[in-house]
């Protein structure tokens, strides 16, 4: 068995096949890090010329209107709520030119949570405008989404007091970078990858027949070592990415693990903060379960049909699957936390993004571990008994 086991271990990691693709991995990190990340601009940063701009307009407006014996409810309105948001934006600009920034994390965040508190449900104030942009439908809820993530994380820099800097604020630190990414589309590089690595861990065994008949091993031990293998591949991809994260700390520091990552509630429609430690346990725990399914749905199809463009295509197909049917608000009239494809975006779900923008209270992270571990179960039991048959033998 340890024999069979260093076989394969020497196959796989001098295939010049999945050489090339950790090769390419390193490419791309190495792109982000020099020239995609530097350019990272995000919607909510700490814009001084913005701020005094909004002072200055209202503080005007005040003056003006707030000298007139009778004014209209909407302006009467105006001139409750104007004087608190000024005293924040005036706290916050002072704050910055003092380099207070304790005093500029405190600001913000009630700043955050009052405006959102304001235009929520105003049709006469909007959220930055950035949210509206390329005929975005939804742009005032997603400006609530991301006014209410704002002010949670800024509440959350109250509470650990970490080592504040403007590169912690704008989220550009390496391990925030890190969150954007699993966020975002890192989980899909990674699974990519693993199909990938994997695609050929079966079928490769046509080259060397006569050698591993020399392995007087049972085909389903056989297909246990190379799902091991596979998945130690494929988690070791994430190796020369780290080159990517680590010229990223040297540029904007690295952070620390217990920043605080806002999680969305859809049931109680708030923010509660977890530490980045906690967030990125859970994404490689989701990301590990999802490799391991994407390797025996391989493992499975080379079994039954012997043909690396189908192990492709169905592979490549789960993932693209969701969106072919996803439609914002879905969750509300559809069972779409039933379908294992739904859960792909691993750190959307640990974040509660999908469960608001499909209005769903379903697509966590316990339901997805549930329904992708179980699909990943029942495709080993059926692994298992193929294997047995002789029909399904891996070497004739």
């Amino acid at each position: 068995m340890w024999a069979y086991f260093k076989w394969e271990f020497r196959q796989f990691f001098t295939n010049k096949k999945n050489i090339a693709i950790y090769v390419i991995l390193l490419f791309l990190a190495l792109y982000f890090a020099l020239k995609v990340a530097p350019l990272y601009e995000p919607i909510e940063k700490a814009d001084v010329a913005e701020m005094e701009a909004r002072y200055k307009t209202r503080e005007d407006f005040i003056k003006t209107a707030g000298s007139r014996a009778y004014v209209h409810p909407a302006v009467g309105y105006a001139l409750a709520i104007f004087p608190q948001w000024n005293e924040l934006d005036k706290a916050r600009v002072e704050a910055i030119g003092n380099k207070d920034y304790l005093k500029y994390v405190e600001a913000t965040a009630e700043w955050y949570l009052y405006s959102d508190a304001i235009i929520a449900n105003s049709g006469e104030f909007f959220y930055n405008p950035l949210y509206y942009t390329y005929g975005n439908d939804f742009g005032h809820a997603d400006g609530h989404y991301g006014y209410g993530y704002t002010g949670s994380r800024f509440s959350g820099y109250v509470g650990e007091n970490p080592e504040l800097s403007m590169e912690l604020f704008e989220e550009k630190t390496a391990l925030q970078t890190l969150q954007r990414l699993l966020n975002d589309y890192l989980p899909i590089v990674f699974f990519i990858s693993c199909i990938f690595l994997s695609v050929d861990i079966v079928l490769k065994d046509r080259r060397n027949p006569s050698v591993l008949k020399g392995f007087p091993i049972a085909d389903w031990k056989k297909l246990c070592v190379k799902g091991i293998i596979a998945f130690i591949g494929s988690v070791m991809s994430f190796i020369p990415l780290c080159v990517g994260f680590v010229l990223i700390g040297l540029q904007n520091g690295f952070g620390n693990l217990s920043l605080p990552v806002p999680i969305y509630s859809y049931i109680e429609k708030t923010f509660t903060n977890i530490s980045m430690g906690t967030f990125i346990l859970k994404n490689a725990l989701f990301i590990s379960v999802w490799i391991l399914f994407f390797i025996v749905i391989i493992l499975f199809l080379s079994l039954i049909v012997k043909a690396e463009f189908i192990n492709l295509f169905v592979s490549l197909s789960v993932i693209a699957a969701e969106w072919l049917y996803s439609d914002r608000g879905m969750g509300a009239y559809s069972d779409i936390e039933r379908y294992p494809t739904s859960f792909v975006q691993v750190g959307q779900i640990i974040s509660g993004y999908k469960n608001f923008i499909y209005e769903s209270q379903h697509l966590t992270y316990q339901n997805g571990l549930i329904i992708v571990g179980g699909c990943t179960l029942i495709i080993m039991i059926l692994i298992l008994i193929v294997s047995q048959s002789k029909r399904f033998k891996l070497i004739a």
